[in-house]
């Protein structure tokens, strides 16, 4: 079983005019410093550009940052919004950053889901089909070796011979097997992972109702079955946020009184209900979505607590999926109290994840 963090970042802070853009950036690679010190197996870093409480738009300069500050940890992208990218310039700087990291990267991907970043970049219904041809390109970059030409709807390559007098084309990843390449999906039948499956990338599933989560795995596991792959649960990335106290009481109370409750309460509740109308991903329909509350959430949802308590919850969430490779929680605001957060992340790295090394995805 791998633990991973999620840097958003959420910034309410940022959008209220209280924190600076650095004090966002500094605060995640804070955060990243902390997983990779208490043991903790990946930390990734997601792309936003037009939203304010979500403020994330250069995940790779994130992910280059937090390379010259870490030693062990995983880094990568969740992910990569490749409808708004040159596919031919980003397949570059994923190879530099695989370099860069010593191959701790992985380029994890997706189409974009904010209409508003859509509309940013104009590049109206288009995103899923912008994706799939995009991680074509870049796979295409990654692997053949030139002269070679791809033209499509969005995207066209002109990959040169190797020429001896300019000692390039050169780049190649610095992974042996290649960097991997995840894509995250959230719908219960989602395009993205039933692409995943059909590549034999990493799915990576977004915080949902362990019933959609089901579905997530059938998804994926089906399209790698069709296309003649073998699905792992050991690679599957499942986004679950968790807290850590040494008191369930403990746990609660920052929870019910700190960032994360606020931000669940006051934000992402409001936001999957209301503006996504996406309220029945997160409650499985055993709740009417109006009715998604904090302390539902706490009691059904969120695995916060002990040591103890939290081990139990996420043996109980491994059971009824039927097993999964890495947990990952979203990062919070915990800047006021980063004392409570650090704890947190060392109960984690020293309690909760050498109990669970029987929990191994298969």
């Amino acid at each position: 079983m791998r633990f991973g963090v999620f840097n958003i970042p959420y910034a309410l802070g940022y959008s209220a005019g209280r924190r600076t853009a650095r004090q966002v950036i500094d605060w995640d690679l804070q955060i990243t410093r902390w997983a990779d010190e208490y043991g903790l197996d990946e930390a990734f870093f997601a792309e936003h550009y037009t939203l304010g409480d979500e403020p994330s738009p250069a995940p790779d300069l994130m992910i280059a940052a937090a390379s010259q500050l870490t030693s062990h940890i995983t880094l990568g992208a969740a992910a990569h919004l490749l409808p708004y990218h040159n596919p031919i310039a980003l397949a570059h700087r994923m190879m530099w950053l695989d370099h860069m990291t010593d191959g701790r990267y992985i380029a994890g991907v997706a189409p974009g889901a904010y209409p508003s970043d859509a509309q940013l970049f104009g590049t109206g219904k288009n995103n899923p089909k912008m994706l799939v041809e995009a991680i074509d390109t870049i796979e295409a970059i990654w692997t053949k070796p030139g002269p070679f030409t791809m033209t499509g709807e969005f995207y066209s390559v002109d990959m040169p011979a190797f020429d001896p007098d300019i000692a390039g084309p050169h780049l190649k990843p610095r992974q042996q097997n290649g960097i991997p390449l995840m894509i995250t999906g959230m719908q219960p039948t989602s395009p993205s992972l039933t692409e995943a499956g059909r590549r034999g990338a990493i799915p990576m599933s977004q915080q949902v109702h362990e019933s959609v989560l089901v579905q997530h795995w059938e998804t994926y596991s089906k399209a790698a079955t069709d296309a003649g792959r073998s699905p792992a649960r050991a690679d599957w990335r499942i986004c679950r946020d968790y807290f850590v106290a040494e008191t369930d009481d403990e746990a609660y109370d920052r929870v019910y009184n700190g960032a994360l409750g606020k931000l669940w309460g006051e934000y992402n509740i409001p936001t999957f209900v209301n503006k996504l109308h996406i309220g029945d991903l997160i409650s499985g329909g055993t709740i009417p979505p109006e009715d998604l509350s904090i302390e539902w959430m706490v009691d059904n949802f969120l695995i916060v607590g002990s040591p103890d308590t939290v081990i139990g919850k996420i043996e109980d969430l491994y059971s009824k999926l039927g097993g999964f490779g890495s947990l990952v929680t979203f990062t919070h605001e915990y800047c006021d109290e980063p004392e409570t957060y650090r704890r947190s992340f060392e109960l984690m790295g020293t309690k909760v994840r050498p109990a669970l090394t029987h929990l191994t995805g298969e």
